[in-house]
């Protein structure tokens, strides 16, 4: 059983990085991209937990960090790492969580992440401040409504009350 888990979380991840290089570009609106693979890394700390989330942080924020700018280098590692280690830590706290907490903790999530990875480059305060004005908040509400919707169909079915 534990085999068939690793590999649909296998799955899910390869499905995330096919939906954000190739559908999250053909689905954005004014420029904005919903980031599937942080929904995915707060996924794995609502479903697992600080330590599977905090590595499948590291690995997606390692592998991003390999394709951006060499000067901006380990800041999506540590960020993404950080990000999945303190929702777990959140999850863990509250166990079971409705679906509109789980929103707003991937809001601010999101906005820790971004804000985390913007100051860990070495941008000016003037450019962190316009990229998080004009990149980061329409990307971070096309990423809640996306994360919201993908919640809802994997954690609305576990609490929907039965009728006997």
């Amino acid at each position: 059983m534990k085999g068939l888990k690793i590999i649909v979380t296998l799955f899910a991840f390869l499905v995330c990085v096919i939906l954000q290089t190739t559908v999250a570009k053909w689905i954005s609106v004014f420029g904005a991209m919903p980031d599937f693979l942080l929904i995915f890394v707060v996924y794995q700390a609502f479903k697992h937990g600080t330590v599977p989330a905090a590595l499948w942080g590291f690995v997606i924020g390692f592998s991003c960090d390999i394709y951006g700018p060499v000067e901006w280098l380990g800041a999506g590692t540590v960020s993404m790492t950080l990000l999945g280690f303190l929702v777990g830590l959140l999850e863990e706290r509250f166990l079971m969580m409705r679906l509109s907490l789980r929103i707003v903790i991937l809001s601010f999530g999101y906005v820790f992440y971004d804000l985390l990875f913007l100051s860990l480059t070495n941008l000016s305060h003037g450019e962190v401040t316009q990229l998080f004005l004009t990149r980061s908040i329409p990307n971070g509400i096309y990423t809640v409504i996306c994360g919201g919707l993908i919640f809802y169909f994997l954690f609305h079915r576990k609490h929907r009350k039965t009728h006997v």
